[in-house]
């Protein structure tokens, strides 16, 4: 055991950060005026990481968290602060991102909060321990935390509901399974031992339903999907020709911004979330969609023209060569969504370096109780 050390602020990664020995320290589940002691877990070059052993004396932000296993599972990072403190939080780290990875000095336009810290996630993949018991991983860790009795508070009602009242003769020890909330609140299953899954789900978002496959991605917050396009259509975006989606999915932005382009097109690998957005194309009676089920990478070069693209990447942010790609098509506008600051400030660096500036920054809490966050990054061809 070591210290007690003074949590100076949080960071991105919802950790703690203290100086202790000369060296830079990283506690998660800790919040800024925390004094706490703590075990060094690992060190990488002049920083050290650690977990909390006792909290000294509290940080006058810290609460008692709502869950029981807050701190165990590794599913949540904030819940020992306040709400309000989070987003605040969360809106700091975007912009020291920008500045310490993008060298970008920009003002934060605003923070959309989620109606309700809990209840939120529409889609979760949880594990089964060696018992039966269905629940989370540890921190760091491949050990299954089970769920407390009342269930992860980051679900709905009805899928906690549909979790407790599963039979243990369902559950595998040992295996993972996935459950989803569908547009009229049914809760479905896949990987359980005793029951035929469905073959996809219907989902609403913008105004738009979508049959989404049961490992296609679709955005995981119920409570804020509408109000993320919303503010990705409130852009005020000239634009408005031919639109190029990269990374589409099942067309989450595809199909809200087709009523504002003449033409608009798709491009993802999945072929869960293409096959899912063909569907929602004839569902949606959309006429002017059409979806490439090809890798962004190599099918970027081959698009003609696009006088605004979307770019929804994942958490690791644009490859090389999807950057090189959209920076040759060289758009007039770009909307970049990204639930991973830190590659978010880089891949935005690579739009200024291009000739871009980056007309607005916004962030929307799209993960509660986590260290993760959206951001929306408006970008104009100087």
């Amino acid at each position: 055991m070591q210290g007690p050390v003074e949590i100076k602020k949080v960071v991105y990664g919802g950790l703690g950060l203290a100086h202790f020995e000369d060296r830079t320290l990283f506690i998660p589940f800790t919040a800024a005026g925390d004094r706490v002691t703590f075990e060094v877990t690992s060190e990488k070059k002049k920083c050290l990481f650690g977990m909390p052993v006792a909290i000294e004396t509290p940080s006058p932000s810290r609460i008692e968290p709502e869950c029981p296993v807050f701190g165990k599972c590794g599913g949540c990072h904030m819940l020992h602060m306040g709400y309000a403190d989070e987003l605040v939080i969360k809106r700091e780290t975007v912009a020291e991102s920008l500045e310490r990875i993008g060298r970008i000095k920009i003002e934060i336009s605003g923070v959309t909060p989620c109606p309700s810290r809990f209840g939120y996630r529409n889609n979760t993949l949880f594990r089964v321990d060696e018992r039966g018991k269905p629940g989370f991983l540890r921190h760091e860790s491949t050990e299954v935390v089970p769920f407390p009795d009342a269930g992860c508070l980051l679900l709905p009602d009805e899928m906690r509901t549909a979790i407790s009242s599963l039979p243990a003769e369902s559950l595998v020890p040992g295996s993972e399974v996935r459950a989803r909330i569908d547009r009229y609140g049914m809760v479905h299953f896949w990987g359980l031992r005793d029951r035929v899954s469905p073959p996809d789900l219907l989902m609403e978002a913008g105004g738009f339903q979508f049959p989404v496959m049961p490992e296609s991605f679709f955005q995981v917050n119920r409570l804020l999907n509408g109000a993320l396009i919303e503010k990705a259509l409130s852009l005020p975006v000239k634009a408005r020709r031919n639109l190029l989606d990269l990374y589409c999915g099942c067309g989450f932005f595809t199909f809200p911004f087709s009523a504002i382009v003449e033409k608009a097109v798709g491009i993802e690998r999945d072929p869960g979330s293409y096959r899912s957005g063909m569907a929602a194309k004839r569902l949606n009676a959309t006429g002017n969609v059409t979806f490439r089920n090809e890798i962004v990478e190599k099918e970027i070069f081959r698009v003609r023209e696009a006088d605004l693209v979307i770019v929804d990447p994942p958490r690791s942010g644009m490859p090389a060569a999807a950057m090189k790609g959209l920076v040759k098509l060289r758009p007039e506008e770009i909307i970049m969504i990204s639930c991973e600051p830190p590659t978010f400030s880089r891949d935005a660096a690579k739009l200024i370096e291009a000739g871009y500036s980056i007309s607005s920054v916004h962030v929307v809490d799209m993960f509660p109780g986590t260290y993760h966050v959206e951001t929306l990054g408006h970008f104009l061809r100087s």
